[in-house]
């Protein structure tokens, strides 16, 4: 099995406040507020059995979208961990597809912790499919104290997980490695993961506000499996099928607004009952309103 050798992290640049003022505004006038109340955003990608990771590919449209809601591109922080990652404004190290998920959890929990839990700044996650389940361990692992994780809960407002299989991938065969076998249902890693002292509605994971997204048309993470079905989190957004949108697993990072409407069903957990809607919210549009809401 792999092993992670964290390299020293760089020192990121800090957040800076978003928002430009209006031309012509009088002197006198206060900036507009920061998107996202201007913390720091790490987008955390998922499995790639290559292990060679294009940040700036991967993310490139929600970079744009963000960008064109206010979120500055110095807070913005993709996040890469195998050792052919690129272009990625954070590298944790050198995995690859045999590093347990658990380490690269773990490497990413001390990067946070040492780079904005430890001066008191929060920050927001954006995680795609595998990355969903690093952010929640990294989460889960630094808050219970595991062993090389920061014995410290991590200042995290907002996490948004897009198409991550909470409870296993659709093909169990599809690859042959050590971070594949983990996503597979019945898995160890699962069931760690769902054991009941480690539920997102136990003490740990409070004060973080959780919105799982997934997608029915998702050949890799069922609906079910993208929104937890039947465990707690805050938030969810299901996409329904969809004749007019490609809702495939690696299009829930890319769908921006623009190409109409989406048939989306929600939840909250206040209100408890889900509602449908034929005018929903594309993917990367769910995530940034939910990271405005954690913020409100």
């Amino acid at each position: 099995m792999g092993t992670m050798r964290l390299r020293a992290a760089a020192t990121l640049v800090a957040a800076v406040t978003v928002g430009a003022l209006a031309a012509a505004v009088a002197p006198t006038a206060s900036a507009a507020p920061a998107a996202n109340g201007g913390d720091p955003v790490y987008l955390v990608h998922g499995y790639n059995d290559s292990g060679d990771s294009d940040c700036s590919s991967l993310w490139g449209n929600a970079i744009d979208y963000f960008g064109s809601k206010g979120i500055d591109r110095s807070s913005i922080h993709t996040v890469g961990y195998y050792a052919e990652d690129s272009n990625c404004d954070v590298d944790l190290g050198d995995a690859d597809v045999n590093t347990r998920i658990k380490d690269v959890a773990a490497a990413l929990a001390n990067h946070i912790y040492d780079t904005n839990t430890r001066t008191g700044q929060s920050v927001d996650i954006v995680a795609h499919s595998m990355g969903g389940l690093v952010t929640r361990v990294a989460l889960l692992g630094s808050a219970m104290g595991w062993e090389g994780f920061p014995a410290a809960k991590l200042k995290v407002g907002d996490v948004v997980t897009l198409s991550t299989p909470h409870q296993g991938i659709i093909d169990k065969s599809k690859y042959d490695s050590a971070q594949w076998d983990s996503m597979v249902p019945g898995s160890k890693f699962l069931e760690v993961l769902h054991a009941p002292e480690n539920g997102l509605d136990q003490s740990w994971a409070q004060g973080i506000d959780w919105s799982f997204v997934g997608s029915d048309e998702d050949k890799t993470a069922s609906g079910d499996s993208g929104i937890d079905k039947d465990r707690p989190a805050q938030h969810k957004y299901r996409y329904l099928s969809d004749a007019k949108h490609d809702l495939a697993h690696t299009n829930m990072r890319t769908l921006a607004p623009g190409d109409g409407d989406y048939n989306l069903r929600y939840w909250n957990a206040s209100e408890g009952t889900p509602h449908d809607t034929t005018n929903g919210w594309a993917p990367l549009e769910t995530a940034f309103n939910a990271l405005e809401r954690g913020d409100a």
